[in-house]
């Protein structure tokens, strides 16, 4: 994550981001603190290890609540649509795979929102997804990937659903 470069999320995106952050500061940190009082109370060698995974797990709790303010405070949230005639973040492009002969769904999103699981996502810094941002319908793009060259004519541009 580029400190000066703004991460790009959907408005679901970004509002998932902030429930998930509000369940770490206060149900996950209740948890925690709990997991740490037991483990201290226990006075048995054996159950020092199972202090330092109750540190540990709160160390880990720790670092993502960090690591979600830094997203949510640097995070450029896509709530309409620049052009709604061209593939831009936050669109959902629908293409036909002329190798695979069907169609396919690529939800436009930046790498914050990939690394979540939304699914169809495709990042906007990836080889696709820089070829699709700017595309129209009709427009056909040749792509290198992995298992060669994909060529995709887009079909449809729509809402991501919420």
């Amino acid at each position: 994550m580029n400190e000066n470069e703004p991460i790009i999320l959907t408005r679901a995106g970004f509002e998932q981001l902030q429930r998930e952050l509000a369940d770490l500061e206060t149900r996950g940190r209740e948890e925690a603190a709990e997991n740490l009082f037991e483990a201290a109370d226990d006075t048995d060698v054996a159950e020092e290890e199972t202090f330092r995974d109750a540190m540990n797990q709160k160390s880990m709790l720790e670092a993502r609540i960090l690591q979600l303010k830094q997203i949510l405070a640097m995070a450029q949230v896509v709530d309409e649509d620049p052009d709604p005639n061209s593939a831009s973040p936050g669109d959902r492009v629908v293409v036909w795979d002329h190798q695979e002969k069907a169609e396919v769904i690529f939800d436009l999103l930046g790498g914050a929102e990939i690394a979540m699981g939304r699914r169809h996502g495709v990042s906007i810094d990836s080889p696709v997804g820089k070829a699709l941002l700017g595309k129209r319908i009709g427009d056909t793009i040749e792509v290198q990937t992995p298992d060669g060259v994909a060529r995709y004519t887009i079909r449809r541009l729509e809402q991501i659903p919420g």
